[in-house]
């Protein structure tokens, strides 16, 4: 039995090395193509580490975002860096370039405390600090009842403090993410009044352009875009969108 468990191990090592070595060639292959100018099959190599091998890395993204770039795909450019930043919030470089891809489309990048504050934290962050403080509220909460110290009055009363502030966040970060349904326009687009070619053309939006799905109706997505201070709303064909959050 032992034998056969160290040999389960040294399997599950050795394929996991190899599936690294494996990665870390088609991130250097996907380099040295971006050095040649060959941006279509960097997109391509990307594309299938994200696609295929689900590997969900902000770099990735980012890297897929600069070849899209060079690739004159503004609006898939955009999707991906937006990608990226939801992932690694903080990161200056891909914040600098997410400021540079937007105002080339035009987006009104203005937001109001609350995404300010938001923006600075991925939701795994929010959710491992919810879960210590939680975890470190039932501990001292315990201690507090079994031995009655003022030291562990003092700490129960730190981590409600601490959970008062997670919780709220938590759930704005998550309706941000799963309720929110951000979208890019992926490719130039004729918004029409209802899902269909069939019905007449509203609107044109360029690539690029942040929206929000509404709802979808076979394939077709209803969107809205807010341009200054006027909602507009209207029918793309859902291959024209790229839903940020998935």
């Amino acid at each position: 039995m032992k034998k056969v468990l160290s040999l389960l191990i040294v399997c599950f090592c050795f394929s996991t090395c190899c599936s690294k070595s494996m990665y870390r060639t088609q991130i250097d292959n996907a380099e040295e193509n971006f050095k040649k100018g060959n941006f279509s099959r960097t997109v391509e190599i990307y594309e299938s580490l994200i696609q295929i091998e689900k590997i969900n890395n902000p770099y990735i993204y980012y890297n897929l975002s600069n070849a899209y770039y060079r690739d004159n795909n503004l609006g898939k450019a955009i999707l991906n860096i937006e990608k990226a930043l939801k992932l690694a919030p903080r990161d200056s470089e891909i914040k600098s370039n997410a400021q540079y891809l937007h105002s080339i489309a035009g987006n009104n990048m203005q937001k109001n405390l609350a995404d300010i504050v938001l923006q600075h934290f991925s939701l795994n962050e929010i959710t491992i600090a919810f879960s210590v403080v939680l975890i470190l509220f039932i501990m001292s909460l315990s201690l507090l009842l079994i031995k009655g110290s003022l030291m562990f009055k003092k700490f129960t009363v730190s981590s409600i403090v601490f959970l008062i502030v997670c919780i709220p966040l938590l759930c704005l970060k998550r309706c941000d993410e799963f309720s929110v349904r951000k979208a890019i326009l992926v490719s130039t687009s004729s918004i029409r009044s209802g899902p269909g070619n069939n019905n007449s053309e509203i609107f044109t939006l360029s690539e690029g352009k942040i929206v929000s799905i509404i709802a979808k109706s076979g394939d077709w997505v209803n969107i809205k875009i807010e341009s200054e201070n006027e909602k507009l709303t209207g029918w793309v064909e859902s291959n024209a969108v790229g839903n940020v959050n998935e």
